[in-house]
């Protein structure tokens, strides 16, 4: 339904070049730059937008050479380009290769494909704008993408040996030359669809209803699974706190173990995201006045410059939050009057530290989550759009297990509710923060059968637990030996018999699905079609 808009240059350089149609043999042209030539005759281009999340999944997805055969949407033995925004880097993306000829499902009528990924604004623009698009309001669904053009500039590449090139193309929504508008072709949700109501429908657009819904064709992809990372710092304290009391009787502080990892409940997490605690003295440690009085005397070297309560939060539109709102505030679950809020950004509300409302940021990516519980864990002050003037702070955050740690890692993942967040303890039903994403399109978007093929390829694809399994290997974490943060859906696939955790195909035997009903992550998880599960 588009058609590849190129820079001037760009395009002049096609035209000088004279080139030919290509085959399927022959490896992207280049400039004397060595900068890709796009040429939209012979490249199928998509635009995908949502999930911040999502984008190390989609990444893995087209450059991962691991990925089997019969699931590769690209040519990993050829170059692949990335590119990337020159803001973030994760806020706007594209991916140019050349398709996979071992995938019977990726359209043969061109041999190159340009996936353009938009993460900014998260998950809500991987509903709202196609419902818009569906409702016949073409303003609220044309949205901001990378704007690929003489102007990006080619870096080193990011791994010695790689077939991936990196390439960096100025952005700034300031300057209208800077980036480019278009109607994502498909969205990509962490929660399904209907969530995004109330507090988890993004500013300019509205409630989804079951009606807007049904104009959709909506796939569920994977089962991610989110977590509660704290400051490093905090996570420390925690520890010493819990060693006290002998719930981490054994332990020591620093021990990087999964039985070692201090515990929130559901509880008082959600009293966090609610904005019902300002200051972590709120928070009681038996046999003392208050946490941070307590590790005074006990882990002194973790103490922050104050103990007023950060949280660093994603956007209301974002699926990242909208799970979060889902799990621990019931919000949007139960009717309004009863629904429990989250929080909003303090600074926009005009508080500051000491006014008696907690610190939450609200952040547009993932990426930028991390950004603001690196810097407050430190007091550090990056250029990279979190404005940390409050110095060493602890804080809580939100994000999936695709975010790793490391030891050198400035956040840690805690239990909830005494139980740690790994894919074995979801396959268990022992852990219950995880949501399905979701692909969806507009029924009637696509004119082109060829971009709707390519399009259902990498929705089928990127579902498949051998691509699970593939992409589960980055995600690594210190508290675990197996890494990952993706499931497969029972939707879509049989699970392991008796409803055993299998880290070389991983699929959860629960769903927010039923046999009769789509995926609703209000409906509580259970064993999808009458399958097994472990004791």
């Amino acid at each position: 339904m588009k058609n590849l808009v190129l820079g001037t240059a760009i395009s002049a350089l096609l035209a000088a070049s004279g080139v030919q149609a290509a085959t399927i043999n022959d490896p992207i042209p280049v400039d004397g730059n060595n900068l890709p030539i796009i040429d939209a005759s012979q490249t199928n281009v998509l635009y995908l937008s949502g999930a911040s999340a999502a984008v190390n999944f989609i990444e893995k997805l087209i450059t991962d050479s691991s990925v089997p055969a019969a699931d590769k949407v690209c040519d990993t033995t050829k170059k692949v380009w990335k590119y990337k925004d020159s803001l973030t880097g994760s806020d706007q993306n594209a991916y140019l290769c050349t398709r996979a000829t071992t995938n019977s499902n990726v359209p043969t009528n061109k041999p190159y494909i340009l996936v353009y990924k938009r993460s900014a604004g998260g998950s809500a623009f991987g509903v709202s704008p196609i419902i818009a698009e569906a409702n016949g309001d073409t303003a609220n669904a044309t949205i901001e993408f990378l704007k690929i053009s003489s102007a990006c500039t080619s870096n080193t590449l990011p791994v010695a040996g790689s077939t991936l090139g990196l390439i960096t193309c100025p952005y700034d929504l300031a300057d209208a030359s800077k980036y480019s508008t278009h109607i994502s072709d498909f969205g990509i949700s962490d929660v399904d669809p209907g969530q995004f109501t109330g507090n988890n429908a993004p500013t300019g657009y509205l409630n989804v209803t079951s009606d807007d819904v049904a104009k959709l064709t909506v796939k569920s992809a994977s089962a991610v699974t989110f977590g509660v990372p704290v400051t490093k710092k905090l996570y420390f304290a925690l520890q010493a706190a819990q060693i006290a009391n002998g719930s981490l009787a054994g332990c020591a502080v620093g021990a990087e173990t999964e039985a070692c990892m201090p515990s929130l409940s559901s509880a008082q997490i959600a009293s966090i995201h609610a904005g019902s605690w300002a200051d972590w003295n709120q928070l009681k440690v038996t046999g003392s006045t208050g946490l941070y009085d307590w590790v005074q005397a006990n882990a002194a070297a973790y103490l922050p410059g104050s103990s007023l309560l950060h949280t660093c939060r994603r956007e209301n539109g974002s699926g990242t939050q909208a799970q979060s709102n889902i799990k621990f505030l019931h919000d949007p679950c139960t009717e309004a009057a009863v629904a429990t809020s989250p929080a909003a950004d303090a600074v926009s509300l005009g508080f500051s530290e000491g006014d008696g409302y907690p610190m939450i940021h609200e952040n547009n990516t993932s990426g930028s989550v991390g950004n603001c519980l690196d810097e407050l864990n430190d007091g550090s002050n990056a250029a990279n759009g979190f404005n940390n003037t409050y110095g060493v702070r602890w804080a809580v955050g939100i994000q999936s297990l695709e975010k790793k740690t490391a030891v050198s890692s400035n956040f840690r993942f805690v239990k909830v509710d005494g139980v740690a967040p790994t894919l074995a303890n979801v396959v268990n039903g022992k852990y219950k923060d995880w949501a399905e994403n979701t692909f969806q399109y507009w029924t009637d978007h696509f004119s082109d059968a060829n971009l709707k093929k390519l399009t259902n390829a990498i929705i089928t694809s990127a579902g498949a637990p051998e691509v699970m399994a593939a992409l589960n290997a980055g995600f690594t974490h210190t508290f675990t030996a197996t890494p990952g943060a993706f499931l497969a859906v029972p939707t879509s696939f049989a699970p392991e018999a008796n409803g055993a955790f299998n880290a070389s195909r991983p699929v959860n035997p629960y769903s927010h699905a039923t046999a009769a009903a789509s995926t609703n992550a209000c409906r509580a998880p259970t064993i999808y079609n009458n399958g097994d599960a472990k004791l």
